[in-house]
């Protein structure tokens, strides 16, 4: 672990019962940076990024060997305060999931169920700003959050997650149930979030890597691949795997 970082992996394997789905994984993540995770699909992408906040702790039979180090403890650790560890490391889905309630209060339930002390409208509109959606709904905040489009879901499930005052924000293909207007802005917005957030992103979309991310990795088959910067990655790859990927000669 570097001065830079703020999350790592140290000899990381993640199982599904028998099955070895993340191999022996070495990373840093650093602060203030988007790091993109590609790869093909069944590569171990969402199962390592899930496990950075222990979502998969959910899933029966899935078990660990390795560490994971989020502010320098290990969050493997049984000692960890899992509710704890999800508000500092927030989680955007594949598909936008906001509550069945108004769009005010799927900014404001987290921060209340856990006794946070604060201003309501302030904490909504400071959240919808930074998730560049609070011109769109300031005038409907008591609406229901499903009557948004799809893109505005995903901009509000953002805005939630930033609600839980986050230090890293984990993106599982974010955009892959979005036109290509509101990637964009997701995309752009993920370029705003960079200042205050670190971010990890999974993709399948290797234009999007390329345009949001300072890091890239590339897995296959639960193996780290390469891991460098983006540029790097996508110009002058070292390992004959990666350059096959991105240059779509793989398989």
């Amino acid at each position: 672990m570097t001065d830079l970082s703020i999350m790592s992996t140290e000899n990381l394997n993640l199982y599904y019962s028998e099955f070895k789905a993340v191999k022996n994984i070495n990373i840093n993540f650093n602060k203030n940076e988007v790091t993109a995770i590609i790869g093909p699909s069944g590569c171990g992408k969402s199962t390592l990024l899930r496990t950075l906040n222990r979502m998969n702790d959910f899933v029966e039979g899935f078990h660990t060997e390795g560490k994971i180090y989020f502010q320098e403890k290990n969050i493997l650790s049984k000692k960890i305060d899992v509710a704890d560890l999800r508000k500092r490391v927030g989680m955007v889905f594949q598909r936008p999931n906001p509550f069945l309630k108004n769009i005010a209060k799927n900014i404001t339930w987290g921060p209340s169920i856990h006794g946070r002390d604060f201003d309501q409208s302030e904490l909504v509109e400071s959240c919808l700003r930074k998730a560049g959606l609070w011109d769109e709904v300031k005038d409907r905040l008591n609406n229901m959050a499903t009557d948004l489009s799809g893109g505005q879901q995903q901009r509000l499930c953002i805005a939630r997650a930033i609600a839980m005052q986050p230090e890293i924000i984990l993106m599982d293909e974010p955009c892959s149930a979005l036109d290509p207007r509101s990637t964009a802005r997701i995309e752009d917005l993920i370029g705003e979030l960079r200042k205050d957030y670190t971010i990890v992103i999974v993709t399948h979309n290797m234009q999007q890597a390329a345009r949001v991310s300072d890091k890239t990795a590339f897995f296959y088959e639960g193996e780290l691949i390469e891991f460098g910067e983006t540029k790097d990655i996508f110009t002058k790859p070292t390992k004959k795997q990666t350059e096959d990927y991105i240059t779509g000669r793989f398989g």
